[in-house]
């Protein structure tokens, strides 16, 4: 038995709870997974509830399984059995029930979350505030693509606490997928004068493209395009890759416009089977580059690449390999 989990005991038996969980985190840093494991069972086992949530959390973010897809959603649930009104526990296993698509269920956990500030255990202080529980609901619904109700609870959010950096943000963008361009870009400006950040960039260049300003718009998504090997975002990179593309075309620019348009089918080749909006966009770019090929005024760069053998060449290839198939048979392979 391991040094840590032997002290781990022994901080257990003088009922030293937390010294025993900081030990368990410590081991998960070095990425000793089999000791964090243990100690936290160790835990587990002497009724320390805080160790059922580290657990939880553990397979939430950083199992590569996630538990085989339950996120850590049992160790929440016996975490409630216990203490029904942790608000704590109560928003993880929100993002449990979001991480396996059930997002109703996720939201009406969000608005329990909410309620449970009237009576919270004083065993347990909440460890987010009433506002953070607020924006973080509104973050579910912008994952789920639910534009217009995260637009209606930004909106109260805004009424009851006033404007800060992320609502800013959060709402620029949802005004620009809901339509409002105009109303969007104002958001936008104002998040980006306190942080620079690639969605804003993306919103507001999104915003331009909508409104027809394509040279502004072009100007947003060469920005991001700048800073894409940053981002783990399929969806994103793909957007601001096919709409530099098409504001090329506006711009009457095809032979930049055939760039934009090679990088993202290339790009969406590496991924296999798409999603369905990805998979529309793919169509939309070829049909765009076939359209563009057609004209026969710009040459596809990427296709010169491609070399190509002659005819002479190729047959003296094939007469080769003939010969040395015929000496292979003749030596007996």
């Amino acid at each position: 038995m391991s040094d840590a989990i032997e002290t781990a005991k022994l901080y257990i038996q003088d009922e030293n709870y937390k010294e025993a969980l900081k030990l368990a985190k410590k081991r998960h840093a070095k990425d000793d997974i089999d000791e964090y494991l243990s100690i936290l069972d160790l835990l587990i086992d002497a009724d320390y509830l805080l160790a059922l949530e580290e657990k939880g959390m553990y397979y939430q973010y950083f199992d590569e399984t996630h538990d085989n897809g339950d996120y850590g959603e049992k160790y929440f649930d016996k975490y409630l059995e216990k203490q029904p009104r942790s608000i704590n526990v109560i928003c993880d296993k929100a993002l449990s029930r979001f991480n396996k698509n059930k997002i109703d269920e996720a939201l009406e956990y969000m608005d329990k979350a909410e309620e449970k500030y009237k009576s919270y255990s004083q065993i347990e202080k909440p460890r987010i505030s009433k506002k953070e529980v607020k924006i973080a609901k509104i973050e579910l619904l912008i994952k789920a693509k639910r534009y217009d109700e995260a637009l209606k609870n930004l909106n109260t959010y805004e009424s009851q606490y006033g404007g800060d950096e992320k609502s800013d943000l959060y709402k620029g963008e949802m005004l620009q997928k809901t339509g409002e361009n105009n109303k969007a870009l104002e958001y936008l400006e104002k998040s980006l004068s306190n942080e620079d950040t690639l969605i804003a960039y993306n919103s507001k260049a999104d915003a331009l493209y909508e409104l027809g300003e394509y040279k502004s718009a072009l100007k947003n998504y060469k920005h991001c395009i700048s800073y894409e090997k940053k981002v783990d975002d399929l969806e994103l990179i793909t957007n601001f890759n096919y709409k530099a593309a098409f504001c090329c075309v506006k711009l009457n620019d095809d032979e930049e416009a055939i760039k934009y348009l090679n990088k993202t089918i290339n790009m969406l080749n590496e991924h296999g089977r798409l999603p369905k909006d990805l998979e529309m966009i793919y169509q939309k770019c070829s049909f765009e580059k076939e359209r563009i090929m057609k004209t026969g005024k710009v040459k596809d760069a990427e296709f010169r690449k491609t070399k190509f053998l002659s005819a002479k060449t190729s047959i003296i290839l094939l007469i080769i390999i003939l010969i040395m198939y015929f000496i292979l048979k003749m030596i007996g392979y």
